[in-house]
């Protein structure tokens, strides 16, 4: 038995829209940290499970097809479309819009049924073919996989971590410590260390508008220093923004801080780097193999 590519995306996509509308957005809150370490290592184990046991079988053999890379291609760009298309809102404000467009989740897209099956099909297809292609021999396989392997973990990794990412804004005083931050959904989180304000300068151009601020902070009992555009990294995937600042005062009785946690980062910065080197290394053997090509024409050229 043969799977048609073409009819079988249809289905999961008819299927996926009857999720959104029955269910709402998917709970993507569902792979934070150990959920999105879990995930990842059995959705390779079986990957490479169904490629080494199965790889004739006709489910795979139908991922594994180009026209089930062109339609999940498809399914993602599309999906990148409707976030460009839309404006992005946070769930609860995607969750108080109301039609058509609402109920399939075109204001908070990337946690939508649609989206979510779009971006697991691609995944599957990318993880796929590249085990299917570490498992063939072949002087250039490993450059392969190392470029392929790369954009599978920074796809999961940007698309997962985004579970676990926490973006929270708290006012840092100059006269006490406060470790009382809030979402951007208005939700109150305590912080593991407060933060207090010791010194605040301000740059301005000649008609008086502000250049350039800059915040001196006690991050517990350690001193860190915050300007705009330039943040303070703290723990892995942790980053502190200055955003705003007391502009009635002539010295600023408190600033803006934003506290960005993303602990999939380096993950994510890891899969590029591979993506960068196994590009490199398929640059690098392509003038290698267009000279050997060319000996090898001139060679018979010669014997002719």
């Amino acid at each position: 038995m043969k799977l048609a590519p073409g009819k079988t995306y249809l289905l999961l996509l008819i299927l996926s829209v009857a999720a959104q509308l029955a269910f709402g957005n998917f709970p993507t809150g569902f792979f934070a940290f150990p959920m999105d370490l879990i995930t990842a290592l059995l959705w390779i184990a079986l990957i490479w499970y169904g490629v080494k046991e199965y790889g004739t079988s006709p489910v795979v053999a139908m991922l594994l097809s180009a026209s089930a890379t062109w339609w999940a291609l498809g399914w993602f760009v599309a999906g990148c479309l409707v976030t460009g298309l839309f404006p992005q809102l946070p769930a609860n404000e995607a969750a108080a819009r109301k039609g058509v467009f609402a109920a399939l989740g075109c204001y908070n897209f990337t946690s939508s049924w649609i989206f979510v099956a779009g971006m697991a099909l691609l995944l599957t297809n990318l993880g796929l073919v590249t085990v299917r292609r570490g498992f063939r021999p072949g002087k250039n396989r490993w450059r392969f996989v190392l470029n392929h392997a790369g954009l599978w973990i920074a796809l999961f990794a940007g698309f997962v971590g985004s579970a676990s990412e926490q973006t929270v804004r708290v006012q840092v005083f100059r006269d006490r410590p406060n470790s009382e931050a809030y979402t951007m959904q208005g939700k109150v989180r305590y912080l593991d260390k407060p933060l207090q304000l010791a010194d605040f300068r301000t740059e301005y151009y000649p008609n008086g508008v502000p250049r350039s601020f800059m915040a001196e902070v006690l991050l517990g009992n350690e001193p860190v220093r915050l300007e705009v555009n330039a943040p303070y990294s703290g723990r892995p995937g942790e980053d502190y923004y200055l955003v705003s600042y007391d502009t009635e005062a002539v010295s600023p009785r408190y600033c803006v801080v934003q506290i960005v946690r993303e602990p999939m980062k380096y993950a994510m910065l890891a899969g590029i780097a591979m993506m960068i080197c196994g590009g490199i290394l398929l640059f690098l053997k392509g003038p290698a193999k267009a000279a050997g090509r060319s000996g090898e024409y001139e060679q018979a050229g010669s014997g002719g």
